[in-house]
């Protein structure tokens, strides 16, 4: 198979598909909705994942103090209100109302899920790592839940209402259509 160059700085969509999340942060009463393409688990035991955040957003500032962020999964009937969040801040609005998403209580943590989401990881932050221009949060998962139908020890993505929204970059998304077990 012939390989074509493509520039370093596009790299990261070769591996880049992963699901897009929304990823809930707050500091006193200010919660705030984040919109986030690289997350990754990083732990099994204890549960831990991370997600990258840029240290100008508003979010960065409410985990980095709060030391708490929830990672949300959207369904693909989210993406409207996903890229919308991925396109104002929080400091200037509330995101939860600009998008009509719904703010209800965590198991554990005091950072907001979002109602609509299939899936939820309630975080407690361990550790904080810079990584060139982004700081990686690493967090211990303290809480997880996820939609009674649509969860099987996998999403059940032959189901439209489990399709994850996967960012290939820019304004490029995908979504899976079919579980394949070997």
């Amino acid at each position: 198979m012939k390989k074509k160059a493509i520039s370093p700085d596009k790299g990261n969509r070769l591996i880049n598909d992963g699901c897009t999340i929304l990823v809930t942060a707050q500091l006193g009463e200010k919660s705030n909705i984040i919109t986030l393409a690289w997350q990754t688990p990083v732990s099994s035991s204890p549960p831990m994942a991370a997600i990258s955040v840029a240290p100008s957003r508003y979010s960065h500032q409410l985990i980095a103090t709060s030391g708490e962020f929830v990672i949300n999964v959207p369904p693909l009937s989210l993406l409207k209100a996903v890229v919308y969040c991925g396109s104002v801040s929080g400091r200037d609005e509330d995101k939860f109302q600009g998008a009509g998403l719904t703010a209800e209580s965590a198991a554990v943590v005091s950072v907001p899920l979002i109602a609509e989401c299939i899936g939820h990881l309630e975080c407690q932050v361990s550790q904080r790592i810079s990584a060139g221009d982004h700081t990686l949060f690493v967090g211990q998962v303290v809480a997880a839940s996820a939609a009674e139908d649509l969860f099987e020890e996998v999403w059940q993505v032959e189901d439209e209402r489990a399709k994850t929204i996967h960012h290939l970059g820019g304004s490029f998304f995908a979504a899976p259509d079919k579980i394949v077990h070997l």
